[in-house]
């Protein structure tokens, strides 16, 4: 009787993971593309969505003939596959609309902003590798301003850790369910602002051409996993934001009837959608109104680097009147 139970606990945590991944991982370029509409039109545009428009771009550069560079050629043909490998991982341990998949004890802060880095260093990894000018300088400026999350990063561990119950979004997903969130909701929201601004460079037309520049080299295969890779990155950074602003919002199996499963695990998926909609929404409108232009270095890091430190602020305020 044990046995069989635990098989279907596995059965049921492997049929979550499969729906998680094919949700989150056949609609990130859409999720990207509802993202650039929405700052085109915040920008005067007017035009309708199309939904499928980035994949589109992505299928016709796979199709596209494979060409490298003598110098790095060993490199260029497989840092985009680890970037997509390790922003897969990470995926894999930003729930979506349900817990209880494989891994989830595993869904450390740190564990995934490790995830991510990865990936983002092996993309700039496969822009230095020919040695070649323009792709190269692209590839500094990226890592230059991608050192304003390291701060970023660390502070937002430190406050999470005193957040979430075992340190892990699955820990904080259950909280939610019995708990009062009050006490921490303003400190994870500001937690999940700096991790969106210090992380996510969708929306700005001058980081898309420093990420289209370190991509020179690349052709075919190769540039359409890079680029799939930093749209999987910037969704699942979205994610997480979600996850740490909404975390009732995510199903917990363990906690509902075994005979009405499918109605809530759909309105979760539901729920989601609406969510990461809002936060396609709050990422362009930051990237037009707030960090837009030349400003945008400097205002990205400076504002995730201020929402990290009054998180931790109103925490001990919070935990001290308390």
């Amino acid at each position: 009787m044990m046995t069989s139970f635990m098989l279907a606990a596995r059965m049921q945590a492997l049929l979550l993971a499969g729906c998680h991944m094919a949700l989150v991982l056949l609609g990130a370029p859409v999720w990207i593309g509802l993202l650039r509409w929405m700052a085109a039109v915040m920008e005067g545009e007017r035009r309708l969505p199309d939904p499928t428009a980035h994949w589109r771009v992505l299928l016709h550069a796979w199709r596209q003939v494979g060409v490298r560079s003598a110098a790095g050629a060993q490199v260029t043909a497989v840092a985009p596959w680890l970037a997509l490998a390790a922003g897969m991982g990470a995926t894999l341990l930003v729930p979506s609309f349900s817990i209880g998949m494989p891994g989830g004890d595993l869904s450390d802060v740190l564990i995934i902003g490790g995830l991510l880095e990865i990936a983002f260093l092996a993309l700039v990894v496969a822009a230095l590798a020919p040695g070649l000018a323009r792709p190269g300088h692209a590839g500094l400026r990226a890592v230059a301003g991608g050192i304003m999350i390291q701060p970023v990063m660390l502070l937002a561990c430190t406050v999470l850790g005193m957040c979430l119950p075992d340190g892990t979004l699955a820990g904080l997903v259950r909280q939610a369910h019995v708990a009062d969130m009050n006490l921490v909701r303003v400190p994870l929201a500001l937690v999940a602002g700096a991790l969106v601004l210090g992380a996510v460079g969708e929306g700005d037309g001058t980081t898309s051409r420093l990420f289209s520049a370190m991509l020179e080299d690349l052709a075919g295969p190769d540039r359409a996993v890079a680029q799939y890779a930093r749209d999987l990155l910037a969704v699942v950074w979205m994610m997480l934001a979600r996850d740490l602003i909404w975390p009732e919002g995510i199903a917990e199996p363990d906690i509902l009837p075994r005979s009405g499963v499918l109605v809530p695990m759909l309105v979760a998926v539901a729920l989601w959608v609406a969510h990461m909609l809002l936060a396609c929404g709050c990422v362009a409108a930051i990237r037009v109104f707030v960090v837009s232009g030349q400003r945008h270095a400097g205002w990205r890091g400076g504002l995730a680097l201020l929402c990290a430190i009054m998180a931790g602020v109103l925490l001990f305020a919070g935990r001290g009147m308390g």
